[in-house]
């Protein structure tokens, strides 16, 4: 922890040498205490290093003694810390409230009487810590430390030494495939270049090192290479030793005292012409300029000479010039039971022991798949025969603390050892979140920011952007994993490792404690708490201690609230969730270092304008307050607010007037234009020229009530949308129209006015060209702006990646998206009058060059798609279109569609009558087609061209019987629905890999008298539902060669009578249900045959439930073999079995891949 206290001693010196602080010195009279304070700083600053090392190599009683001093130092600098806020928060308050309404009571409080008795008080704890500090600082010669230089502190050890070689005594379960990929990888020659890189990262303790031994010494790789080598790098690259290494380990000779010349004509010599592989484990360097000295230095070889190397960091990687590298995961449970298992148990023992097998499965699941854990307990456990030994290891929540010290500890804690300073103090607050939990990216560099740990080497700098970049360095060292990215590859969210969280914990010991039902005492020396369960109480200990950090998911109760408030004067981040009220403004007021406040899922009304006192308040969480109403008005003196987190699950209707002054903003994801009439000129109302100055503003903004801003194409204009570089996506909604696609609507003089000046707003909100994201809904307009329908759209927009249009119904004409050069996803719907889209005149440029998902719902006026002209010399259309659905475009005639259609993978078309062909050779990749209500013409265009389509449905399509090769060439389908058809496609009997088969409402379709060719050559079909069919008296008789079939449903046959004694023959059976089939009065005696069966289901079948009724029915015989039997009549269940479910209807719809 020594690192952490150099950089909080680097932060109070940096406070007290800033001009503000001397300025503030001069202010209170305590300059000369300010100064010798300083000189302290920098005389314990040198020594901590030192006093932590002496502290790990002295005897018992002289290293508790150094422990109790840094534990002092510690102290001290958290109440400077304190004592320095509070001196900038006055200043604050005094340059931001001596002016406005509040001046009077402000300028009561500064007062002569109030500046003296301040001033006193602040002298006093100036003086207080800077005495603090000298007796630290006269410790100093007690205790002999030295002065040292700190630079960036990195661990000064070679690490554990590796070899080559297996040990014979080693266990290697579960790396089987991988060790098969990597010798795949090393024996991949380059056409390029002899000497290529295959890098292993992971986590420590996965065994990237046993993976390197069992490669180097499989018989394969033996034979492959002339020559193998192997070097344990560690942290300490020095480019001469490692060359030396590498001569060593090739000729099996110490070469000490030569110079690198000299080493380098040996490398040479003996790597030169030869296909060698050298295998460089555990690397730590990040430096570029090392690497390529020593890749400098190293002889191509022959083709196909390798270097394997083994880190923990993708930065490592990286430097190597390896951007992909082999990713070494966990081993699978069953692995690790195995590895556990081998190791715990002499063999056959665990036949003995079986109470122990059960508690050792708990134990490896908590070891989640690292070989080193597993490894270690397992040998613990070995000859340990009592129940209470294994539960005492089972019961420990962190395996950092099992076994020897060198075991896991020692190396996992090599990847905090070898972090920069700055890094160590970010990742050891991770340990605020439990395991497991999903850590948000933006939520952990806001709470990082709020603690002071972001310094950025650049004030151009954002500290959000240096947050981001100590995020992605701590994942590209295996600290973080399970990223969860967005559709641009920037990460979201991760995970830690619980064996990582467990590192974090061991670091900062108590400092940082989740409360749970187990946590009885509360440590003195506490400062982060978190709390994630409801049911566990808020201790009445913590009022009284140091917290900078409360971080409560749970409702800890609004009673409480005021007395914690008021006890907690150190927060810098407070979340509270889901409270009743906020009835304590001056406690809350009074949290003066507060830099991160989350009050979401709040039952409040009104913010209280005490928040606006909270002066170092940088992030505002208020999400899913449901009934907020109001915001401060003065939220203007929230000086340095950057984020103001909102969305729209709440009651405001405004944002307060002077908003706009707060230039620091950076996330504000939704802006209420207020309605501009008395009542909201009384109460100050912001309007969307606040916008005006936010030029920082990021992600998303979203503005509603645009219906509002009727003859204000200035103020529009004022807001400079054109100029926020930063946003990547905009929402721009007016009000919700009446009028929609239901009824026809007669446009009044009024309702011509408003669209007219609908169009001059929008005219006056045009994105600044870094856009990705645009978003317009209930648009009055009867145009969409110049800027939009601009030929050169493509030059002012090159970036956007997707666009949604709804409900804008008044515009003719859509805007030339087909020009956007990045446009991937456009969703257009429910626009009334809309009947195509600008052209534009060019025939060179591709028509949607991007474009990979196209949606067009419920546009009735629609008629045609694409482009005017369609001539064989103009460039492509849609070339990477993958997805294209289009929905209920009554008038739609003319469809253009992909020009080369090789990427088109899904394709839907519903409800559009008027298309009845489309001018396309093939689709080679299409997957799934959805057919609703089009022609058959249409349908047997698409069916007879689309060879590799995997999932088909078809509906309300009446003649299929006359498609002339039916579905005989779709040999690649697996899923097959027909709904609400009269007649079936012929050649049903050739899908021999059909999976899935689901026949609805086809009324007039008969398969009772069918011969069987219909599913004879059915092989692969597992799952058939046929429902809402008449005239079926029996079942197909072909359906008893379908002896794949696991599931079969049955529902609303009501002219079924009987089931077939045949059902005999469907050995795979292993669930039927039987719904709504009146007139099936029993089950065949068959049915004791179906020994795979597991669930029966039988719902509304009034003739079966009293034959099935358990024990007493007359079919209870045929059924009570089946482990799970429902029974559904009316509103009541009887079940039959140990377990009882609720199985819903299995209409294959959620099955595959369909989408409405």
């Amino acid at each position: 922890m020594a690192e952490q206290i150099v950089y909080g001693v680097d932060n109070l010196l940096m406070k007290v040498g800033c001009v503000a602080v001397e300025e503030i010195g001069l202010m209170y009279g305590v300059p000369k205490e300010l100064t010798k304070l300083q000189e302290t700083l920098s005389t314990i600053k040198d020594v901590i290093l030192d006093a932590e090392e002496q502290q790990q190599i002295s005897e018992l009683g002289r290293s508790r003694a150094i422990e109790s001093w840094v534990r002092r130092l510690k102290d001290v600098v958290y109440d400077a810390d304190d004592l320095f806020d509070d001196l900038a928060t006055e200043d604050l308050r005094r340059k931001t409230d001596v002016q406005g309404r509040f001046g009077r009571r402000v300028s009561d409080f500064f007062s002569s009487s109030n500046q003296v008795a301040f001033r006193v008080k602040m002298g006093h704890r100036v003086k207080e810590v800077r005495e603090r500090m000298d007796a630290i600082a006269n410790d100093i010669s007690k205790f002999n430390f030295n002065p040292r230089v700190i630079t960036e502190v990195r661990a000064e050890h070679r690490g554990r030494e590796t070899h080559s070689v297996v040990e014979k005594s080693h266990e290697i379960v579960g790396r089987d495939e991988n060790k098969r990929e990597i010798i795949d990888l090393l024996m991949q020659s380059s056409t390029q270049e002899n000497l290529s890189i295959v890098v292993i990262v992971g986590m420590g303790g996965l065994g990237k090192t046993t993976l390197a031994q069992l490669v180097c010494n499989d018989q394969r790789v033996v034979k492959y290479f002339d020559l193998k080598m192997w070097v344990c790098v560690s942290n300490d690259f020095d480019v001469k030793i490692l060359v030396r290494d590498i001569i060593k380990s090739a000729t099996n000779k110490d070469v000490e005292n030569l110079e690198l010349d000299q080493l380098q004509k040996l490398l040479q010599q003996n790597l030169d012409g030869k296909r060698y592989l050298l295998v460089l484990d555990d690397v730590w360097n990040e430096d570029l300029k090392k690497w390529g000295q020593l890749i400098t230095l190293l002889p191509a070889g022959a083709n196909g000479s390798k270097i394997l190397a083994t880190t923990r960091s993708i930065g490592v990687a990286s430097v190597m010039g390896i951007n992909s590298p082999y990713v070494l995961e966990a081993i699978k449970e069953d692995e690790s039971w195995d590895l556990f298992e081998s190791l715990a148990f002499t063999k056959g023992e665990e036949k003995v022991h079986s109470n122990l097998v059960a508690i050792g499965k708990d134990v490896v699941k908590m070891c989640k798949g690292v070989p080193l854990v597993i490894e270690t307990l397992g040998r613990m456990l070995y000859f340990k025969t009592r129940e209470s030994q294994w539960l005492s290891i089972k019961n420990n929540k962190n395996l950092m603390l099992l076994g020897n010290e060198n075991d896991i500890l020692s190396v996992l804690k090599l990847s905090y050892d070898n972090l920069p300073i700055h890094l160590k103090q970010c990742f050891a607050y991770c340990a605020l979140f439990p395991k497991d939990y999903r850590i948000e990216k933006k939520l952990l560099v806001q709470l990082w920011m709020a603690q002071g740990y972001l310094q950025a080497s650049d004030e151009n700098n954002d500290l959000e952007d240096v947050g981001d970049q100590y995020f992605e360095d701590l994942f590209s060292r295996s600290l973080f994993q399970e990223a969860e990215k967005d559709a641009y590859n920037n990460v979201l969210s991760c995970k830690m490792h619980d064996l990582i969280h467990d590192l974090a914990q061991s670091i900062v010991k108590s400092e940082v404690i989740i409360l749970t039902n187990y946590v009885e005492n509360i440590p003195k020396r506490i400062h982060h708490v978190s709390l994630f369960k409801r049911s566990v109480p808020m201790p009445k200990d913590l009022m009284v201690k140091p917290i900078r950090t409360l971080f409560v998911l749970s409702n800890p109760g609004s009673n409480r609230i005021a007395r914690l408030i008021s006890s907690f004067k150190c927060l810098r981040v407070m979340k509270l969730i889901g409270l009743l009220s906020l009835d304590a403004p001056t406690s809350l007021a009074k949290l003066s270092h507060l830099r991160y406040l989350d009050l979401s899922f709040g039952f409040f009304e009104i913010l209280p304008s005490a928040i606006t006192r909270l002066k170092h308040l940088q992030t505002l969480k208020l999400f899913h307050c449901q009934h907020l109403k109001e915001l401060p008005g003065n939220m203007k003196k929230l000086i340095n607010l950057r984020h103001l987190e909102i969305d729209k699950n709440n009651r405001l209707t405004y944002m307060p007037c002077g908003l706009g002054e707060l230039t620091m903003l950076q996330t504000l994801p939704l802006f209420f234009v207020g309605n501009d009439c008395e009542e909201s000129r009384q109460k100050r109302i912001g309007r969307l020229s606040e916008l005006k100055c936010l030029d920082s503003l990021r992600g998303e903004l979203r503005i509603e009530g645009l219906s509002d801003m009727r003859g204000s194409a200035l103020e529009a204009k004022e807001a400079n949308l054109e100029g926020k570089q930063y946003l990547q996506c905009l929402r721009l909604y007016w009000l919700e129209q009446k009028d929609s696609l239901w009824g026809t609507r007669t446009e009044t003089a009024e309702e011509s006015e408003e669209g007219s000046e609908a169009v001059s707003v929008m005219e006056s909100l045009q994105p600044h060209l870094n856009l990705k994201e645009l978003f317009i809904a209930n648009y009055e307009g009867l145009r969409f702006p110049n800027w939009m329908m601009d030929d050169g759209l493509g030059l002012l927009l090159p970036n956007l990646v997707k666009i949604e249009i709804s409900s804008c119904n008044r515009s003719q004409v859509l805007p030339p998206f087909g020009q956007l050069p990045s446009l991937k996803y456009l969703d257009i719907m429910q626009i009334d009058d809309v009947g195509y889209m600008r052209d534009y005149p060019s025939s060179e440029t591709p028509f949607f060059p991007s474009l990979k998902t196209l949606q067009l719902y419920w546009l009735p006026s629609l008629e045609r798609w694409g482009r005017r002209d369609i001539s064989v010399e103009q460039a492509p259309s849609f070339p990477c279109l993958s997805i294209l659905k289009i929905s209920h475009c009554s008038s739609l005639r003319s469809l253009s569609l992909p020009s080369s259609p090789s990427c088109l993978s899904q394709l839907e078309i519903r409800d559009c009558p008027g298309v009845t062909f489309l001018q396309v050779p093939s689709f080679h990749c299409l997957k799934d087609l959805w057919l609703d209500n089009t022609s058959t013409e249409l349908c047997l265009q698409l069916i007879s061209v689309s060879s590799s389509l995997k999932a088909l449905y078809i509906s309300e399509i009446d003649d299929l019987i006359s498609l002339p090769e039916g579905l005989r060439h779709l040999t690649s389908l697996k899923s097959l629905i027909i709904d609400n058809c009269d007649s079936l496609p012929q050649g049903i009997q050739y899908l021999t890999v059909l999976e899935s088969l689901d026949i609805i409402n086809c009324r007039e379709v008969n398969l009772s008298d069918d011969d069987g060719l219909q599913f004879q050559g059915l092989r692969s079909l597992r799952h058939l539902y046929l429902g809402w069919i008449r005239k079926w008296v029996s079942l197909p008789k072909g359906l008893q060669h379908v002896s794949t079939l696991e599931t079969l449903e049955l529902s609303r046959l009501y002219d079924l009578a009987t089931l077939p004694n045949w059902i005999a023959s469907l050995t795979s059976l292993t669930k039927l249900s039987l719904e709504e089939c009146p007139k099936l009065t029993s089950l065949p005696d068959e049915m004791r045959s179906l020994n795979n069966l597991h669930t029966l289901k039988i719902s509304y079948c009034r003739n079966l439930v009293k034959r099935c009724k358990k024990e007493a029915g007359e079919d209870w015989p045929r059924i009570s073999h089946i482990p799970e039997i429902i029974i559904k009549e009316g509103y009541t269940l009887f079940a039959s079995s140990m377990l009882c479910v609720n199985i819903q209807p299995m209409s294959y719809f959620l099955y595959f891949m369909f989408t409405i």
